[in-house]
């Protein structure tokens, strides 16, 4: 008897986003460091924080409206160190490491390897990514190398690209590897930070040159780009905060600190995280732009500030 079908043959994957190019549409994911999501919540957030997961998919679908309005948001994929016990629709959890066991190389590889699925085997036509972990390049080049687009997805501080390349060259180079850059705005971060928060439609705030992004931020007195420089009373409140942090750190954290910090320019990533969330948290609100230069600024004088040892003068 002839069998109709070939055992052996494989048909090959019909790619969702495919199809619904076909009739306009685009389908999108988004893959989320909630650790990083975590990380720049805390800083449009009051202490203490608690995310708010379930407004994720409303924050998404919203910013991707406004700057996509021919992609559709199909889920979000959740990368989470700690375990998660809420049921949000749309929102799968992938379990990671815990960013001090291994210094995030689960985060990147866990992430790096579903991107490369949804480029390998379709499924999404648009990839947003909510992290700033500079490792993450080569699977994302690699993954636009197969036909994928790539979003990034940041706050309204992140996209400044002259004042990025000298204060966050890192996530400046991720930036610029992207085929988009979308921040959320102040709307969106209510809604994942404050409980029974409903989310109220925002446009996101895209790429501007330094020039655009100087004139919209003038109308505002509290921008996160105004060129106003920290006052006396700031400085000596944030150097005590420095201070205090730099007390409490170890000998041989110090030195490490001193060591890296003597050959690069900048703040560690994770020093910065954890000053900037000190500090937000001493002033009881978020740092403008001048003023986080300001304070990594203080944190470069404190940590290669002389020791009293090496201040001493040689016998003759």
């Amino acid at each position: 008897m002839k069998m109709k079908f070939h055992l052996g043959k494989r048909n090959l994957p019909r790619h969702l986003h495919s199809s619904h190019q076909a009739s306009g549409m685009t389908q999108a994911v988004a893959l989320v460091d909630e650790r990083y999501l975590k990380w720049l919540a805390g800083q449009h957030g009051s202490a203490p924080l608690q995310l708010q997961r379930h407004n994720l998919m409303p924050v998404l679908t919203d910013l991707l409206r406004q700057s996509a309005p021919d992609a559709q948001l199909l889920r979000a994929y959740l990368f989470c160190e700690q375990q998660v016990l809420e049921l949000c629709d749309d929102v799968v959890v992938r379990s990671v490491p815990p960013h001090a066991v291994d210094d995030g190389l689960g985060l990147v590889r866990s992430l790096g390897l579903e991107l490369n699925q949804f480029a390998q085997h379709g499924g999404a036509g648009l990839v947003l990514i909510v992290s700033d972990d500079e490792r993450l390049i080569p699977y994302i080049d690699e993954a636009q190398w197969r036909g994928l687009k790539v979003a990034l997805v940041s706050d309204e501080g992140g996209l400044d690209m002259p004042k990025l390349m000298t204060e966050a060259p890192s996530w400046a180079r991720m930036l610029l590897q992207a085929d988009r850059r979308l921040a959320l705005g102040a709307p969106a971060w209510e809604a994942l930070t404050v409980p029974g928060a409903v989310l109220q439609s925002s446009r996101p705030v895209a790429f501007q040159p330094p020039a655009a992004q100087h004139e919209r931020d003038a109308d505002s007195s509290e921008s996160y780009f105004s060129n106003a420089a920290p006052s006396d009373d700031w400085l000596e409140q944030v150097r005590q905060v420095i201070q205090s942090w730099w007390t409490e750190e170890t000998s041989d954290a110090r030195l490490d600190l001193q060591e890296e910090m003597q050959n690069s320019q900048g703040v560690p990533p994770e020093t910065d995280r954890h000053l900037l969330l000190r500090v937000r948290r001493e002033l009881a609100r978020t740092l403008s732009f001048q003023e986080k230069k300001a304070m990594r600024e203080l944190i470069r004088a404190t940590v290669l500030a002389p020791s009293p040892a090496q201040e001493l003068p040689v016998a003759g």
